[in-house]
């Protein structure tokens, strides 16, 4: 660790209607892009613990001793590097695949016949035109939601 010393980080949208508020123990000589940039990158570690929490089951041991839980945890770590890599492979087939993709496609193909490739694309395609219809549907209902709020 640099020291001792703590430093309040506080960032504010362009509009400045958001502030978000952290603390970094970062040496004083930092550089505030580097600052920025670590700042920034919390959402997408956040991300990766929601998708091992959902995806692969980060959250779900049940040992008696550190000795198991290391075990679970090596488990997470490399199934998640797994889909991770699988992610990055097929990402210039699918541009939208999400680890929740490649666990289904890997579900769906992994004890059945073999696939063309045509067919996985199919698959996501209907996973991502029921996701987009959902997210409409959520925005919809906020919309009503917000726009009730106001009369």
């Amino acid at each position: 660790m640099p020291g001792p010393q703590t430093w309040l980080i506080i960032r504010e949208d362009e509009a400045g209607n958001h502030r978000k508020y952290q603390f970094t123990n970062a040496a004083p000589d930092t550089f505030f892009t580097r600052l920025a940039q670590m700042s920034h990158s919390r959402y997408w570690i956040s991300r990766a613990i929601q998708d091992a929490k959902g995806e692969v089951g980060l959250d779900e041991y049940q040992v008696r001793g550190w000795r198991g839980w290391h075990h679970q945890m090596t488990l997470v770590l490399l199934a998640m590097l797994f889909l991770f890599e699988l992610q990055l492979d097929w990402k210039p087939l699918a541009q939208r695949l999400t680890l929740r993709d490649v666990k289904e496609i890997l579900e769906v193909t992994l004890p059945k016949r073999e696939f063309s490739s045509g067919e996985i694309l199919k698959h996501i395609e209907n996973k991502h035109r029921f996701r987009d219809s959902a997210r409409r549907s959520h925005h919809r209902k906020r919309q009503r939601k917000t726009t009730e709020g106001l009369l």
